[in-house]
């Protein structure tokens, strides 16, 4: 049950539409990054942060790896509640240093 013999495309189809129409994030162009006037810098390890991260539906503020920068801009990665990983450019303002977590004491 639930195969379309007729058309054994349609299920495709929405897959499809499944992968079309899920919610991505609105990262800068490379017009606004400016890499000609302003190169990349790019640790050696990843820097944790969280970041305001702008869907066209919402915006979020999950905790996110910092992988490059410069004076402008900041390239994040982070792997949202469904799994997939999203990685791209936000204007620098966007970005915050995560707070460290303090550990309590020993007794």
């Amino acid at each position: 049950m639930g195969q379309n013999r007729r058309y054994p495309g349609a299920g495709m189809d929405r897959v499809i539409e499944q992968i079309v129409t899920r919610p991505r994030p609105v990262w800068l162009s490379e017009e606004e990054v400016d890499f000609e006037h302003d190169p990349a810098v790019v640790p050696e390890t990843p820097a944790p942060a969280i970041a305001f991260v702008r869907f066209h539906e919402a915006v979020v503020h999950p905790d996110v790896d910092v992988i490059a920068w410069n004076e402008h801009a900041v390239r994040i990665r982070f792997t949202s509640r469904d799994g997939q990983t999203h990685e791209g450019w936000v204007w620098k303002d966007a970005v915050r240093s995560r707070p460290r977590r303090s550990i309590p004491p020993r007794r």
